[in-house]
């Protein structure tokens, strides 16, 4: 039977082509891909979904552990804080979202956008 899945892991299915409506869903507003299985597994691309890719503002892939730089001044919310460009951050913690990295950076525990970050 064929039918159309999002691979952006949102689990979204449809009889008709179209995009992702899912507003928690990393693809949404991209095309659905046409998947013809029969079993509801959907095939080798259920496997892919577990893998999380996470880049840096070059493309450069980013693991646990990874040492990065900051590429933009950035200013901690709440407070007057400012972390300069250049600031090295050692030991990133990947997160369940491929745009958001955890850290410790001058004493505290932060969340950083990958957008923001270039491995070193």
């Amino acid at each position: 039977m064929k039918h159309y899945i999002c691979l952006g892991g949102c689990g979204g299915v449809s009889e008709e082509a179209g995009i992702c409506e899912t507003d928690s869903c990393v693809n949404q507003y991209e095309l659905l891909e046409e998947c013809d299985c029969t079993d509801g597994k959907h095939g080798k691309k259920e496997e892919t979904e577990d893998v999380l890719v996470v880049k840096d503002s070059n493309g450069t892939q980013l693991s646990d552990g990874d040492d990065v730089v900051l590429i933009k001044d950035l200013t901690l919310r709440g407070t007057s804080t400012t972390f300069k460009r250049g600031t090295k951050v050692t030991g990133i913690r990947l997160t369940g979202n491929v745009e958001e990295v955890d850290c410790k950076l001058g004493g505290s525990a932060i969340v950083l956008r990958t957008e923001f970050l270039k491995k070193v």
